[in-house]
């Protein structure tokens, strides 16, 4: 019994992403509505400015009808918009079948959201993610998206 105590320490212990500077979750219960804007807030507290990889992370479940989504993601600081990207990302392959991390009833997707950005130290920065479907032949967007179930977003200093 007490090897498998101090094992499952070690696996978890070393199983934990030390890059990682920032990650937090906001639930839309499984119907995002498209007036839903999901807000972050995050501060890095380093020596120095220093480059990061973003990611937004996407859990969504079988109601989920499409094989992407769009997103409109707006970085910025208390004083400047650093981003603002509309942004595609595919998540079901040819036939179908969801792409990302399947746990039980739900896939998770991180989705690359900046590949290499330099972010300042002791500075507060916010991330603003809206979902921006369309329904084909038809005008505005889709009031509910169903099937996303939470929306997050991740921040992972590159070494």
């Amino acid at each position: 019994m007490r090897k498998h105590i101090i094992f499952a320490f070690l696996l978890l212990f070393f199983s934990c992403d030390s890059n990682i500077e920032f990650i937090n979750y906001n639930s839309v219960n499984g119907s995002w509505h498209k007036d839903s804007i999901q807000d972050f807030s995050f501060e890095l507290n380093h020596l120095q400015e220093e480059e990061y990889k973003t990611y937004i992370n996407l859990r969504i479940n079988n109601d989920y009808k499409f094989s992407n989504i769009f997103l409109i993601v707006v970085l910025s600081d208390s004083l400047n918009i650093i981003t603002k990207d509309t942004l595609n990302f595919k998540l079901a392959d040819k036939s179908g079948r969801f792409l990302g991390d399947k746990r039980i009833n739900l896939i998770e997707n991180s989705l690359l959201h900046k590949e290499k950005i330099s972010l300042e130290n002791n500075m507060k920065y916010y991330v603003s993610i809206e979902h921006a479907m369309r329904v084909i032949n038809k005008v505005g967007g889709l009031e509910y998206l169903n099937g996303v179930v939470d929306v997050g977003y991740k921040v992972e200093k590159i070494k």
